[in-house]
């Protein structure tokens, strides 16, 4: 039996890492909730198509990651929110598009393969 962590399983934990950070970053800058959700459902995919088997492991260390930002962000003061209730709305929902974009990129390269 294979090893649960491989070196590929903690590459893309790395990656998941900045996507995490990326997307926060743009809960706060975007002027409205659909790009922050598009560039979550974007890396997710990404995450998805790099991890087919295990997923769904990146899109709970995203969503995870993605609300640890997002509190420290606003705790610190490291950026300001372009708008304080869209930014909560859109990194708090996360979950949805970290999950459904890994399924959906994991898919598609079972797909392919």
């Amino acid at each position: 039996m294979a090893p649960f962590w491989t070196k590929t399983l903690v590459r893309d934990a790395l990656i998941a890492v900045g996507t995490s950070l990326l997307v926060t970053v743009f809960c706060f800058i975007g002027p409205t909730i659909h790009t922050p959700f598009l560039v979550g459902m974007l890396s997710a995919l990404g995450l998805g198509w790099l991890q087919p088997k295990k997923g769904w492991l990146l899109a709970i260390e995203q969503t995870v990651l993605i609300a640890v930002f997002y509190f420290a962000f606003n705790t610190f003061k490291i950026m300001t929110p372009h708008d304080a209730e869209a930014t909560q709305f859109t990194a708090l929902l996360q979950f949805f598009p970290a999950f459904t974009g890994s399924f959906l990129g994991s898919f598609i390269r079972k797909i392919f393969k």
